[in-house]
């Protein structure tokens, strides 16, 4: 089999398991009313393990409150950051571009990481005017310990050649530095950051989620719940629609 199969397959298995997951979590009915001037682009980025099923409740909420929803799933969140990374910027620059507009980004958990790195790159100054982050551990290692042992799983794996998975260097070498810095560095000015976190989380512990730089707001979720629970869906819309920071 080779790498780009393996891929594919694990992808379709991934995306079979989501769509379980999602069906029995996505029952809600959508009460929050529509977010004042709602529209724009807004790119959707997903986590570990996710697939376009798992990120769907959220993008079809965002849709219906009339922005142009564009999901990025890359290797499932379980590959290397910097090639995440790389993708998402490419998309950002893409996507503004064809808009003739900033565009806004979401991100869940592991998600949140990528966004939050892509964002603060100098290639995309000036097309992002939103990012809004759903139970992100902005500290590398800020998971619960469950979690903390199936990455590491992965990483091993990965590092003893299992394609589309993440290596050891990722977490200490070169290839990722600019990822793992990104993480906690300033944010251009203009851009208005919004970290959703919950205290019900239990895959990445709340406080691994709040950032100085970021309107800090608490919602009532557990980590996949953050996909589709009401409440997050309004603190997402109004991150979106928040008033653009002006530089001091």
């Amino acid at each position: 089999m080779t790498t780009l199969q393996f891929e594919d397959v694990t992808t379709a298995l991934l995306e079979r398991v989501g769509r379980a997951v999602m069906s029995t979590l996505d029952r809600t009915v959508d009460e929050a009313p529509p977010a004042v001037d709602a529209g724009g682009p807004v790119i959707l980025v997903g986590g570990m393990a996710a697939t376009e099923p798992v990120m769907l409740p959220m993008a079809r909420r965002l849709a219906a409150r009339g922005h142009d929803v564009a999901t990025v799933t890359t290797s499932a969140g379980l590959g290397c950051a910097a090639s995440a990374v790389d993708t998402l910027v490419e998309r950002i620059r893409e996507t503004a571009a064809a808009a003739g507009r900033p565009v806004g980004v979401v991100g869940h958990s592991r998600g949140g990481q990528f966004a939050r790195s892509a964002v603060g790159r100098p290639e995309v100054a000036g097309d992002v005017e939103s990012l809004v982050t759903l139970g992100t551990p902005f500290d590398l290692y800020g998971l619960s310990w469950p979690l903390i042992v199936q990455a590491a799983g992965l990483v091993v794996a990965g590092t003893m050649g299992v394609p589309g998975l993440a290596r050891f260097s990722c977490l200490a070498g070169a290839c990722c530095r600019e990822f793992r810095v990104g993480l906690r560095a300033p944010l251009p000015p203009g851009v208005r950051f919004t970290s959703i976190y919950s205290r019900r989380d239990t895959a990445v512990p709340w406080r691994g989620s709040i950032d100085p730089a970021a309107d800090n707001v608490e919602v009532d979720a557990g980590h996949i719940g953050l996909l589709t629970a009401p409440e997050a869906l309004v603190a997402v819309s109004e991150g979106l629609a928040a008033p653009v920071p002006v530089a001091a």
